[in-house]
């Protein structure tokens, strides 16, 4: 993984600069996409960087090849608990199942998708327990396939 942890694209600042934030996902191996649940899926502003930025001809279709060999992880936290999230659960579904749609956008992008990383219940976690999470995510993000926490 290289880079300083400052060099993240914060979505939030996305102004259209297309060829900047491309230049940017070229620079590293591992693009984590962190962000919060928000009506099943990512917010309004990361589904508009995708289809701004992860274009045909660049990031997949012919001369698409950019991204080729990338590894992308999906870093998400949600409100509800990790039961919710289960088939007969509050929401009626898995979090696998309502992350499909942007893991298969990734996949056609030529990347490698690792396991996602799911913190659950940060809504009413206590700073301990987010503390737990944080320490838990930076290992995640080390080393995705050996930790299989949530």
């Amino acid at each position: 993984m290289a880079g300083a942890p400052s060099d993240f694209i914060n979505y939030g600042l996305f102004r259209g600069e297309v060829e900047k934030e491309q230049r940017i996902l070229l620079q590293y191996d591992r693009i984590v996409f962190q962000f919060p649940f928000y009506w099943y899926s990512c917010p309004p502003l990361l589904k508009k960087w995708f289809d701004d930025v992860l274009t045909f001809g660049w990031a997949y279709g012919p001369g698409g090849g950019n991204l080729l060999g990338k590894e992308f992880m999906l870093a998400i936290m949600t409100g509800g608990t990790e039961v919710s999230y289960r088939s007969g659960g509050d929401n009626s579904s898995t979090i696998s199942e309502f992350l499909r749609p942007i893991e298969k956008t990734l996949a056609r992008c030529n990347g490698t998708l690792l396991p996602a990383f799911v913190a659950y219940g940060v809504k009413r976690a206590s700073a301990a327990e987010l503390a737990e999470t944080a320490a838990k995510y930076m290992e995640f993000i080390r080393s995705p396939r050996a930790v299989l926490v949530h």
